[in-house]
């Protein structure tokens, strides 16, 4: 795996540019999931991950307590 993004991932746009898909994580119970940024994009424009986060409600438990992180690998080249 070879890294070529810099700098530090705090928008969508810096996910995609950095092929980077993210990790939301319920911090009431725990649920994971792995979110493509380009589709998030699609849906509601340009975001922060913080404001990201204050959006996300669990699809297990319906509590908005969200957290975002950039994933450690690239995406493959879809």
């Amino acid at each position: 795996m070879t890294r070529n993004w810099k700098g530090v991932i705090e928008t969508l746009s810096d996910a995609c540019r950095a092929r980077r898909l993210l990790w939301a994580f319920c911090l009431a119970c725990g649920h994971a999931h792995r979110v493509d940024p380009r589709k998030v994009m699609l849906l509601a424009g340009e975001l922060t991950l913080r404001d990201l986060q204050k959006r996300l409600k669990c699809e297990r438990c319906r509590q908005k307590r969200g957290h975002v992180l950039p994933h450690d690998e690239e995406w493959d080249g879809r």
